[in-house]
């Protein structure tokens, strides 16, 4: 044969067996990456599974936003080890889909960052339970918003003013800001101050005072109830008590506070003892420097 033709015929042969061996090893990687890939979603159903399981052994049965917090938890375990079984199959036929994957993951991000800040927030708040439904709190946002929860979702928490507005605040705020809880604990301590006349007597005024304080059931640990001196003001004696209250009696505690109040005025009243206003008094070295401003007074 001749040496050309035999070159001629070995060649193609050769090309082609190299091309169907590549084929083959690509098919073969390909059929490999397939069966891992169905093997990481087994994986991945059985470890949702797992993490729902938990949530609702260990969530609390009463709270109605359960079922939303275990179903998304699911659905985000269960997706991501979707979208890492399949980058793991990716790369076994050799494709780097790494860098496409940041370049989404950046500006997904960018787009969704405040509503996926909120659902984490919110799967905290909702899973930890560091304040629920109907809790008193004070919130330091923007501004200071005192009022009851009346809701917590996923994304948003809405709390019920003094002023019966309703305040809906990002659950990222919850989670940023300082938040003064009042019905959260068994008991906290309330305390207001008075004044009452130099005339009065101090010791006749604390008995009274404590009487009327304790006379209250929303008062706890009766006991404990102080009322003593606080200082001496220019035109009055003032008076401070400090009491326990009990947050879980359906009041907030500024209408306890303004209930004692009312009730202190009345019992001074009955007994004659004064609550002066806030006074200051002028000297005057010279009676021309008080003529003065009697006459640039305004008239009435």
């Amino acid at each position: 044969m001749n040496p050309q033709t035999a070159a001629a015929v070995v060649a193609p042969t050769a090309i082609q067996n190299f091309m169907n061996s590549a084929i083959v090893s690509y098919g073969l990687k390909i059929l490999g990456a397939i069966v891992v890939i169905l093997f990481l979603l087994l994986i991945s159903k059985f470890i949702a599974g797992v993490v729902r399981r938990n949530i609702i052994r260990n969530g609390d049965p009463a709270n109605k936003h359960m079922d939303k917090i275990w179903k998304l938890i699911h659905d985000i375990t269960f997706y991501i080890l979707v979208i890492f079984s399949f980058f793991v199959g990716f790369e076994m036929v050799g494709f780097n889909v790494w860098l496409i994957v940041w370049g989404i993951s950046f500006w997904v991000g960018l787009a969704f960052k405040e509503i996926l800040g909120n659902m984490i927030a919110g799967i905290m708040i909702l899973y930890t339970k560091e304040f629920k439904l109907w809790d008193i709190v004070e919130v330091q946002a923007d501004q200071a918003y005192l009022g009851r929860i009346e809701e917590i979702t996923i994304r948003y928490t809405v709390i019920r003013t003094l002023d019966l507005r309703q305040v809906v605040l990002p659950n990222m705020t919850l989670i940023s800001v300082p938040i003064k809880t009042f019905s959260a604990e068994p008991i906290i301590k309330l305390t207001a101050i008075f004044g009452v006349g130099y005339d009065s007597d101090t010791t006749k005024v604390i008995e009274l005072v404590k009487d009327v304080v304790n006379s209250f059931e929303f008062v706890k640990e009766k006991e404990a109830t102080k009322v003593f001196v606080s200082n001496f003001a220019a035109s009055r004696i003032e008076i401070k008590w400090l009491f326990s209250f009990d947050p879980n009696c359906g009041l907030l505690s500024d209408f306890a506070v303004g209930y004692i109040n009312e009730k202190i005025g009345k019992t001074f009243n009955e007994n004659n003892i004064s609550m002066p206003f806030n006074t200051f008094t002028i000297n005057f070295d010279k009676g021309i420097d008080k003529a003065n401003l009697v006459k640039n007074l305004p008239q009435q």
